[in-house]
């Protein structure tokens, strides 16, 4: 009995950490394509952990189908610690519905699922997802915040030793000292994976801004957008797509150095112009020399007004050394979200198609919604 109680609590422990590394690869991957991809879609950031953890879900149950004892409850407490722990894990309620509805679908097949288990599950799955509207107060208490999952992990295989004559005490008792184990590994690996991104992000800052022009990067643009789209029902929104002009010209001529120089000084100048505008104003550096500008609460006036007043800041800037000077100019697409967009990326490509029919009428252009006032018009 010794022998499989190691076995038992070794076995969920090294597969329950597998699975966080897994999800923590999975997560990370899908930002760097969504980076790649200029992609603001919350729902491509979010399905490929849902169908991985759903996915694992299916293969645990295939695979405990074809076992008996004491290994087919260590696949049963893996399943439950994945359902559990994902309810921490998943930002979203469609989310966390799609993996409890699969995770449910998977306990019933195997019979351990009935008017007592089935309603007693669900209830604690909503506890613990319910910790991330009151878990920043719990985290300050450590151990409060890990009971509502010890808890429910031990009602969880009392309900199970009580439905199963298979299940003998001990074994039970196992398990739960598996699932608990395992819980704080993963609790415990979670938390030292954030401390030490946090501290990363304290020492480089390039989490949140871009190393040269000190503008925010791309991975903030992206969650600032979807989360100013979720709000637009409360007010308007414009996103304004920017692009230096003939900025390879100036690298080759001049050197990167230069060029630097410019993406810096168009930087420097447009957030100063919009925190003296409005502090709720954003500027984002999304690659090369290609930036954005999210103006939550701006009509159609408004936003028109900010962005020629921005084509005019960088007309007025220069750079300069000791090969002279020379001023720099920059085409402009301005769209302004609507809920018929559908999604915050949909806004994103109709400013950034604007800023190319910009290009396209001899840059130094600004095209609005659509219509595109040239150099002498702006």
């Amino acid at each position: 009995m010794i022998r499989i109680a190691m076995a038992n609590l070794f076995l969920v422990v090294i597969a329950t950490l597998g699975f966080a590394s897994v999800y923590s690869q999975i997560e990370t991957g899908t930002k760097l394509r969504l980076a790649k991809n200029r992609s603001l879609s919350a729902v491509e950031q979010r399905l490929p952990q849902v169908i991985y953890i759903c996915g694992l879900l299916i293969l645990l149950r295939v695979i405990s189908s074809g076992t008996t004892g004491w290994l087919f409850w260590v696949m049963v407490n893996l399943q439950l610690i994945i359902m559990m722990y994902s309810n921490l894990l998943v930002t979203n309620l469609a989310d966390f519905v799609v993996i409890q509805a699969v995770g449910v679908t998977m306990f019933a097949t195997a019979g351990g699922m009935n008017w007592l288990t089935t309603p007693a599950y669900l209830l604690g799955c909503l506890g613990i997802y319910g910790e991330r509207w009151y878990g920043k107060r719990l985290k300050e208490h450590e151990l409060l915040y890990l009971m509502p999952p010890i808890v429910i992990g031990a009602f969880f295989w009392w309900i199970v030793w009580l439905n199963n004559t298979t299940l003998s005490p001990s074994l039970a008792v196992v398990n739960f000292m598996g699932f608990a184990w395992a819980y704080f590994a993963l609790w415990d690996f979670d938390h030292y994976q954030r401390r030490d991104q946090q501290v990363i992000a304290k020492l480089t800052r390039e989490v949140q801004y871009d190393g040269l022009t000190r503008a925010r990067n791309w991975t903030m643009f992206q969650r600032d957008f979807n989360h100013a789209y979720m709000q637009i029902n409360d007010g308007p929104l414009a996103l304004i797509a920017l692009d230096l002009d003939h900025f390879k010209h100036i690298n080759d001529h001049h050197g990167h150095l230069v060029g630097n120089q410019a993406l810096m000084t168009v930087s420097q100048t447009i957030q100063a112009y919009l925190h003296a505008e409005n502090t709720e104003y954003q500027f984002y550096r999304t690659g090369g020399e290609e930036f954005a500008i999210i103006l939550p609460g701006a009509d159609l006036p408004t936003a028109a007004k900010i962005v020629r007043a921005c084509q005019k800041r960088i007309r007025q800037a220069k750079v300069s050394g000791s090969f002279g000077e020379f001023h720099l100019s920059a085409s402009f697409g301005l769209a302004m979200a609507a809920s018929s967009d559908g999604n915050a990326t949909a806004v994103f490509k109709r400013a950034d198609h604007y800023l190319y029919q910009s290009k396209r009428a001899g840059r130094d252009c600004i095209t609005i919604e659509g219509e595109t006032l040239t150099a002498e018009s702006a």
